[in-house]
């Protein structure tokens, strides 16, 4: 346990870690909320007009928007051998205590916290399901904290978004005199004569923070959440039907007649250590309370804005910081506008005295105020003098600078670069664009939103985490418990009641989380209206292009009724779940859809003779039907394959005369070839006799050649 001087010095060490990013997170609160001219830059200006132009606040509520028409949902994965049935259990149970107004509540007021200054944050805490009786029984809650940049003070070696590895968290609560009092009444039974002058601080810091003041003073009253490491006992238990618990040492004397009652004894134990909280209630007199609660986290889930890490401070901010400096220039410059329009001279005419001598009350008034026809004035003077015809004259208004008229839209242009959502301002009507231009449009307004939405799924996920470890701890006898499914349908289960299974026949607990894990999950989406009316919608197309006589028609219209809302439509809606339970298109998800199904199929009537016979017949239609389909298909295909065969024929048939002719084309080619070489051969035999002869004759005498000639 902590003395007093331990809290001090941590309290200390937290608030001097990013005391400068709080200070600037608190002026972007009061810029936002309060007012836009309570800063020492402006406080010498001589405008008697000051007045707020905001475009800021219109940026915040955009974003706001975007992060209520897109929530974060949060969903349990079993981790190791936990079951689906606990799973779906806890999921139910967290979507059921998600949706209350507190938590709703809670989640508003840290988001819009986070969108202005940066930071916002709520707590998890247990509470008893009612005060009256002997019930013990509790529920998880939620609480917002409000200004968690000045009041919510985080261990400095914390450093992830979420602060899961602090190990001490310290939140302010302010009381007047009579307020701390009674909180000190109520936590020690004693009321103290008067507040004891005290201030909350420690020599290793230089500050001193007022705890206590004067006569209605704020007191600030402190909630110190501490967490530890801790050794502590596992033990086993099972009951004379094998049902077996696991439960902490430090927690069996809380239930230790209880299960001693249940037949439960010790079988086995197991030395670990595990992460303790304590929270306690301090003032700077004393330790007014403390005690261990439930889980093993700090419960207190931080979300921001814009956060980083520099040079080991952290440092975060949201969509007022960068456009204060633009939104303080445009007040200035509007109001200084509007000064020059009230106080600056206004352009009037000049007469001479002679020339309105005697008509002053028709120049007295001038606008609407006047209500003369026309005005008179003198043609010559006293002394018959011709007096010049109207004004001699006019007197000049005060003109706007130039530079002013060209900065107001510089001022303007400079909110919008830092904090406009993206819209044009020529973009007036979304319905007259394409759909993929309008959702182009849509993406770009949401990519303001982006990073916030991004880090409020780190605050979900620990939100989850948190929960589940505060689940398994009270969620520990037999109880029903109401849970909401996806669809929104409430639902009452039994939690750790025993049953026999029917197909092992050995006792089991149903939605046993005691000693389950899991593994949490975020996404960001539509909320579930929306993505209702968009199934909705879907179904509308899908009906409009099926046959009325279409089984499915009736199906889908059923869908749609079960998801479409109206005054006094509870039973219609109803009966639309039941018709599709009975047509097995839907699980049952209550004993009363179980029931009727299985009613349905119990007393469904057999069929009678005549029915049967007229199935039969039917049936012996139908296969009459298909077996003279089946004789003309095999009709169809010997006529085929008679053709197919025929075809093969002409085509073999043909090949073969072609192959004839080709055979005796080449025979006349070979014929051909050799009367050639014949010829040649021939040609060339007479032509050696005809050199053979030439040579005779020149080697002939002249006595032999007469012999020949004269023979």
């Amino acid at each position: 346990m902590l003395e007093l001087a331990d809290i001090k010095k941590l309290h200390g060490k937290a608030y001097d870690f990013g005391q400068t990013t709080r200070e600037r997170a608190a002026d972007d609160m009061v810029f936002y909320y309060v007012t836009q001219w309570d800063d020492g830059l402006l406080e010498d200006s001589q405008l008697e007009y000051r007045g707020e132009f905001d475009l800021v606040k219109r940026a915040g509520r955009q974003i706001i928007t975007d992060l209520a028409l897109n929530p974060v949902q949060a969903d349990f994965e079993p981790n190791g051998d936990t079951t689906e049935e606990a799973t779906e259990f806890l999921d139910g149970k967290y979507r059921n205590d998600d949706s209350n107004n507190l938590s709703q509540e809670s989640y508003t007021v840290a988001k819009n916290e986070a969108v202005v200054c940066g930071v916002g944050g709520w707590e998890l805490y247990t509470d008893y399901v009612s005060i009256r009786g002997e019930n013990k029984d509790q529920k998880i809650k939620r609480r917002p904290l409000l200004e968690m940049n000045s009041k919510g003070l985080w261990d400095p070696q914390a450093t992830r978004i979420d602060k899961s590895d602090a190990n001490y968290f310290s939140w302010l609560h302010r009381y007047t005199e009579d307020g701390y009092l009674d909180l000190v009444e109520e936590l020690t039974g004693d009321r103290p004569d008067k507040v004891v002058q005290a201030s909350f601080a420690s020599p290793e810091i230089s500050y001193s923070f007022p705890w206590a003041g004067g006569e209605g003073a704020k007191i600030y009253v402190v909630d110190f959440y501490h967490r530890e490491k801790v050794k502590d006992v596992l033990v086993y238990m099972e009951d004379p039907f094998q049902r077996t618990m696991t439960i902490l040492e430090s927690q069996m004397e809380k239930v230790a007649d209880e299960l001693i009652d249940s037949g439960f004894s010790i079988v086995g134990e197991k030395k670990i250590k595990r992460w303790q909280v304590t929270k306690y209630i301090v003032s700077g007199e004393k330790i007014l309370s403390h005690e261990i609660i439930v889980g093993e986290h700090i419960p207190i889930i931080p979300t921001y804005g814009e956060r980083a890490y520099i040079e080991g401070e952290e440092h975060y901010e949201g969509v007022v910081r960068l456009a204060k400096d633009p939104q303080r220039l445009r007040n200035f410059q509007l109001s200084y506008l509007a000064d020059i329009m009230s106080k600056g001279p206004r352009g009037m005419p000049v007469f001479l005295p002679e020339q309105i001598s005697g008509y002053e009350d028709m120049y007295a008034t001038s606008g609407i105020d006047n209500k003369y026809a026309y005005l008179l004035q003198n043609k010559t003077d006293m002394n018959g003098t011709d007096l010049p015809v109207g004004p001699v004259g006019r007197m000049e208004e005060h003109k706007v600078p130039d530079a002013l008229i060209m900065s107001i839209e510089v001022a303007r242009q400079a909110i919008e670069d830092v904090a406009n959502p993206g819209m044009p301002q020529d973009v007036t009507d979304l319905s007259q664009m394409s759909g993929t231009a309008a959702r182009a449009w849509q993406k770009r307004m949401d990519m303001q939103s982006m990073v916030y939405q991004e880090n409020f799924k780190f605050a979900k996920r620990r939100d989850a985490e948190i929960y589940a470890s505060m689940a398994s701890e009270i969620y520990d006898s037999p109880r029903t418990e109401r849970i909401t499914l996806p669809d929104g349908t409430k639902k009452d289960v039994e939690v750790m009641g025993s049953v026999i299974d029917e197909t092992t026949g050995e006792l089991v607990i149903l939605n046993d989380i005691r000693n389950a894990t899991f593994d949490v999950f975020s996404k960001i989406g539509p909320n579930y209206t929306t993505q209702k009316e968009e199934t909705i919608d879907k179904l509308n197309v899908m009906m409009s292009k099926i046959l009325p006589q279409d089984p499915m028609m009736k199906i889908l219209q059923l869908k749609q009724m079960v998801l479409m809302d109206g005054v006094d439509f509870d039973d219609v809606r109803d009966y639309a779940r039941m018709q599709l339970v009975l047509l097995g298109i839907k699980k049952p998800d209550t004993p009363e859809e179980t029931k009727a199904l299985q009613d349905a199929q119990a007393n469904k009537e057999p069929d009678d003779a005549n029915m049967v016979m007229a199935k039969a017949e039917e049936l012996k239609g139908k296969a009459d039907i298909m077996e003279e389909q089946r004789q003309g298909i095999a009709m169809q295909l010997n006529d085929a394959n008679e053709k197919s065969k025929q075809q093969i024929d002409v085509f073999r048939a043909t090949t073969d005369r072609l192959k004839v002719q080709v055979e005796a084309k080449k025979a006349e080619a070979e014929i051909g070839k050799k009367q050639v070489e014949m010829v040649g051969q021939q040609l060339d035999n007479e032509t050696k006799v005809a050199e053979s002869d030439q040579a005779d004759l020149e080697n002939m005498t002249t006595d032999q050649l007469f012999a020949m000639l004269a023979a």
